[in-house]
């Protein structure tokens, strides 16, 4: 089941899901799609999930995700990308961690197959931006995902959004900031009063200072190092699954 308001109609009158993503493969025939299929085979969901998992959802290359697995074999992690050329690289990082995990579902269809309460982390790392205005109803953080995010995660669990574009965190801060079931951890700020204010030394180009602030356990990935370079620094949005 998707959700409501992130399908486009198709021709004959059904629906599909809108992508949220950019693009799924590239340069890659049906014999590289098979090897990347049967690489990622050697990382596979479990079927029972253990009580520390943390969830990624789109990975990239999968280097900031095996690097988190090493530092804390204790958690099990499991990544999700449509991006087949960044899975395949990713199955190489992973190799030989027996705590990681690898999908190519749609992030949306990840959260549906879960069982309730069964994730303590949810990682949304540098989402596609779409950043037309016309556009940002593919974005991947709305309402319905936040609402199967909250479902999936055990209470205290943490949900984190990372983003370069400071209008895509606005959009996180403001849909967190009523959530019934996911508060905010950095600030209890209204979106319109987190944008940035001109003038004045020491101004925050990034609002409040805390959500510029990678939290202990983050892993910088390799997008988010393009970005720095060309000087967009990231946001780091982060809510925690209230008990009721």
């Amino acid at each position: 089941m998707m959700e409501k308001g992130l399908r486009s109609k198709e021709k004959g009158g059904g629906a599909r899901p809108l992508h949220t993503t950019g693009r799924t493969s590239s340069r890659m025939n049906a014999a590289e799609k098979a090897a990347v299929l049967a690489a990622m085979g050697e990382h596979p969901l479990p079927k029972i999930l253990p009580p520390l998992v943390e969830l990624e959802l789109g990975i990239g290359n999968g280097e900031a995700l095996a690097a988190r697995a090493k530092a804390d074999p204790a958690r099990f992690f499991i990544g999700s990308d449509v991006y087949l050329n960044g899975l395949a690289q990713a199955a190489r990082f992973a190799r030989g961690l027996p705590n990681a995990a690898l999908t190519n579902a749609d992030a949306r269809d990840l959260l549906a197959s879960l069982p309730a309460a069964s994730v303590q982390r949810v990682v949304v790392p540098h989402p596609d931006p779409w950043p037309k205005a016309s556009h940002h109803k593919r974005r991947l953080v709305q309402p319905e995902f936040l609402a199967a995010c909250a479902r999936v995660l055990q209470p205290g669990g943490e949900l984190w959004v990372v983003t370069d574009w400071p209008d895509y965190a606005f959009q996180t801060l403001a849909l967190l900031h009523r959530h019934p079931q996911l508060q905010l951890q950095q600030t209890r700020e209204a979106a319109a009063r987190c944008k940035v204010k001109p003038g004045g030394a020491g101004t925050q180009p990034l609002g409040p200072h805390r959500l510029a602030q990678p939290p202990a356990w983050w892993v910088p990935t390799k997008y988010q190092q393009k970005a720095l370079a060309l000087g967009r620094a990231p946001w780091f949005v982060g809510a925690v699954r209230t008990a009721c």
